[in-house]
């Protein structure tokens, strides 16, 4: 070959250059081969040593490692074991294994695609305030939204105006009574019997004092020391907690039909949230002073007893499940870490049970909890057992951010963030495949 005036032997070129490194070239391949058949998964990593795993699923369910079908060998190391139905449901687990370990494993048959919808403010150009549940709706209210840097406060610095619906599965409702007093008040129909329960300030140059009305009980009223900022009912409509804004904080009150007002506990600053427990035994209250929060476990009966259980790391009640005599629900511990704790309501006492990051929790029929995370960039839906996290849905829609929370309520799952909110309904079990026939 003549290249420019230049003769070029290339068989001589081969002989010389290429043919001497086949080895090396061979060589490098073979090593290349290795690593790809590692990353990939084709060759397993036998110098971890081996592990055994035992997994019970559904008989029809499809077992797979690291998204390959299992064929029953497992390496110590870090793994993802996951069933998958023939419907498409789906759970997974993310096992750490160690060289020579045993693990059973128990999966469970996983969630259909939960229902996502955005929860609408009241009305346009507003914003929503706060999410609460009460009788057999969500409750949102919903303010103006203020300038930028501007506070939510009228010309006369008042709690501004809201507009309040209720929202179930009848519907939507408007709460014109609960509008009316600026949101001091609060309405709930139980068995077909309507309780209000109203607050009225004293009028100028009136002898009679500040009060608050109730409405379904015997025509009760009681007098109010502060300028009330919550009427809340309790779930049977046969209690009512009062909270009265002072210089010195929020004073709350116990009201029943049957008794005058108790004291229950004063908070300084300002109460972000309030949750009955479905007996109406007991309220979590949350409070924020400042940058300061707390989280109060009150005791109702037979005598109010209150005390502060935690320190939520945002506004607003923390993740948390009432549990017979006891409410579980996560908050940072003394080094800033989430941790899982219970209290019961006799001793009122927070007891640590586990590190966990849960954005919502609930506890189903069967004991076990049941909770959202944020993993690998997406809310899920999933369930603890033996503090591992077993996933069962992951929720389209929802933005996986520092700010998630919620609250569960039956097969009902309510998600903040922000100003926005979105409900998420879940079928599973016989509902779904009754569903799906």
């Amino acid at each position: 070959m003549i290249i420019a005036g230049y003769r070029i032997n290339v068989d001589a070129l081969l002989a010389r250059v290429i043919y001497r490194w086949h080895w090396k070239i061979a060589l490098t391949t073979l090593a290349v081969g290795m690593l790809t058949g590692i990353v990939s998964g084709v060759i397993p990593p036998f110098w971890h040593g081996r592990a055994e795993l035992r997994v019970q699923a559904a008989p029809e369910a499809r077992i797979t490692v690291d998204g390959r079908p299992w064929d029953g060998d497992i390496y110590a190391g870090t793994h993802i074991v996951a069933a998958t139905l023939p419907d498409g449901r789906r759970s997974w687990v993310r096992l750490a294994l160690r060289s020579g370990e045993t693990v059973s494993l128990s999966l469970p048959p996983g969630l259909p695609p939960p229902q996502v919808r955005q929860m609408p403010s009241a009305a346009p150009g507003m914003r929503i305030a706060s999410i609460w549940r009460a009788g057999d709706s969500w409750r949102v209210q919903s303010i103006m939204s203020p300038p930028s840097g501007a506070e939510a406060k009228d010309a006369d610095g008042n709690t501004p105006a809201t507009q309040t619906i209720a929202i179930g599965t009848w519907g939507v409702e408007r709460l014109t009574t609960i509008d009316a007093y600026r949101g001091r008040a609060d309405v709930l129909t139980i068995n077909g019997v309507r309780y209000e329960a109203v607050y009225e300030p004293a009028q100028p140059g009136s002898r009679q004092d500040s009060q608050i009305i109730v409405r379904g009980w015997t025509h009760m009223t009681a007098t109010v020391v502060g300028n009330a900022s919550l009427v809340r009912f309790a779930p049977d409509g046969q209690a009512l907690v009062l909270a009265e804004r002072t210089v010195a904080g929020e004073h709350v009150r116990y009201l029943t039909p049957d008794a005058p007002p108790v004291a229950v506990v004063a908070l300084p600053g300002e109460i972000t949230g309030l949750a009955w427990h479905p007996s109406g035994d007991a309220v979590l209250i949350a409070s924020r002073d400042g940058v300061q929060r707390a989280l109060t476990l009150a005791r109702l009966r037979p005598t109010p007893v209150a005390a502060v259980i935690a320190e939520p790391a945002a506004d607003g009640l923390p993740p948390y499940a009432w549990s017979g005599d006891e409410v579980v629900w996560v908050a940072p511990d003394n080094e800033g870490r989430p941790q899982m704790w219970r209290a019961s309501l006799d001793a009122l006492l927070p007891e640590r049970l586990s590190v966990c990051d849960a954005r919502a929790i609930t506890r189903l029929a069967d004991g076990t909890l049941r909770v959202v995370v944020l993993q690998d960039g997406a809310a899920v839906i999933g369930r603890l057992e033996n503090n591992r996290f077993i996933g069962e849905a992951t929720l389209a829609g929802v933005p996986a951010n520092a700010e998630l929370t919620g609250e569960w309520y039956g097969d009902e799952l309510l998600l903040r963030s922000g100003d926005d909110a979105w409900l998420i309904t879940i079928v599973e079990g016989g509902a779904y495949e009754r569903a799906t026939d």
